[in-house]
């Protein structure tokens, strides 16, 4: 790859996102549930009296709250890009030549996806995504946000409803968000920010975004070109994008640990691991599995063709969530904050490192301990937003777990 299409792009200017918190909707909630790692060693586990109350609370409609204050933000203003770097048809978001290089020129699609209830798996289209964003919502659970930049996927889905973080992420990487639906504080965060760039089920036409009944029952999918097409069709969207921040290099030299295994833990019945095959030199993904009042850790797979969730890279980020209540939350970014603890597992090694963004419209940037660039391994990477609070830790040799606490 070229120097200049591994540069880094570090704007001056820094940004404060942040709303109030509301103490009298976060005061008294109670810790998540004990954690037990013999999930992990694929042992059947019962949920216990907590756990059963988590879960039937889950599935319960949460509580109105008020609205926080608006975002503060700002008008974007575009910068230009290394000429080299679109002529090299390099996607900067994952070191790679780009299965369509035209797309570099337009905004990325992001796809909110759902990971629970466990019923809306397994998703479609993870598997051609750059980049996936997993993030915690409440009730020891999480959600997706996947990013195509590259290329595209004619089947993402299904849908989730959006988040306030959903909006950082589109305002980090200038894309076009498509969501499920979404409450009354979120949808007036997307009016505010992305008064062109947020596209609810309902609001764009098939192709671009189509419910559809099959074996799991009625559900909604993204086809990416499509809904790009439509959004560029029906709105202003021309701009510069500038998604400079990864820098990649195939080989990696130095490391802190071996990293064979990866395991963030929600709860007992929320748990994400990661497996590397060193064969495929990827990442695999497991998770929890529930039946007969049992949970197993199973392989996860891509509804598109049953092909399992591999990904080069797997990326934790350290970072403030910002809590509202028990099923809102957000992620403060910290833009221009240097210091942000981040985990990279590659190559069956793991690397500690930080992470920043240096103003609200720019991408992720990594570094390692002494300040130095981080790189991935050119390819996908999963990107985990763990909470500072959090602790990961080896548990034997080659073999993580990180317990995600907000406590």
């Amino acid at each position: 790859m070229r120097a200049r299409a591994a540069a880094r792009f570090f704007p001056s200017c820094i940004f404060f996102l942040a709303f109030c918190l509301f103490l009298s909707a976060c005061a008294g909630l109670n810790a998540p549930p004990a954690l037990t790692p013999a999930a992990l060693r694929q042992v059947s586990v019962t949920p216990g009296p907590a756990q059963r109350e988590t879960l039937a609370a889950a599935a319960a409609t949460p509580t109105p709250v008020p609205s926080p204050t608006p975002w503060e933000h700002a008008t974007y203003t575009p910068t230009s890009l290394p000429a080299d770097l679109p002529a090299a048809g390099i996607n900067p978001l994952t070191g790679l030549p780009a299965q369509d290089p035209a797309l570099l020129d337009e905004r990325p699609v992001i796809v909110k996806i759902p990971n629970w209830p466990q019923s809306l798996r397994p998703a479609a289209g993870l598997n051609q995504a750059d980049l996936v964003f997993e993030y915690y919502i409440g009730y020891q659970m999480n959600h997706l946000a996947a990013v195509f930049h590259g290329g595209d996927s004619e089947r993402v889905g299904p849908l989730a409803p959006a988040r306030m973080v959903d909006a950082r992420l589109a305002e980090h990487y200038q894309g076009i968000v498509a969501y499920a639906s979404g409450d009354s504080t979120v949808e007036k965060i997307f009016a505010e920010v992305l008064p062109e760039r947020a596209f609810a089920r309902g609001f764009a036409p098939c192709p671009a975004i189509c419910t559809i009944t099959d074996a799991t029952g009625e559900n909604t999918f993204v086809n990416t070109a499509a809904l790009r097409e439509y959004a560029g069709g029906e709105k202003n969207l021309a701009q510069a994008i500038d998604l400079l921040g990864f820098t990649f290099n195939p080989r990696l030299t130095n490391w802190d640990a071996d990293a064979e295994t990866f395991s963030v833990l929600y709860a007992d019945f929320s748990v994400m691991e990661w497996r590397f095959d060193g064969e495929a030199d990827q990442y695999v993904l497991f998770q929890d599995f529930a039946r007969d009042g049992s949970i197993n850790i199973v392989p996860a797979a891509d509804r598109t063709d049953g092909s399992r969730i591999a990904f080069e890279n797997v990326l934790v980020l350290f970072a403030n969530y910002i809590e509202y209540n028990p099923s809102m939350y957000d992620v403060d970014f910290r833009e221009g904050d240097p210091n942000q603890r981040a985990l990279l597992l590659r190559d069956g090694k793991l690397v500690h490192g930080t992470w920043s963004t240096a103003d609200p419209f720019s991408p992720i940037t990594l570094q390692n301990n002494q300040g130095e660039p981080l790189a991935l391994k050119p390819g996908r990477t999963w990107i985990v937003f763990a909470s500072t609070t959090s602790a990961a830790a080896q548990t034997a040799s080659g073999a993580w777990e990180l317990l995600f606490s907000l406590r």
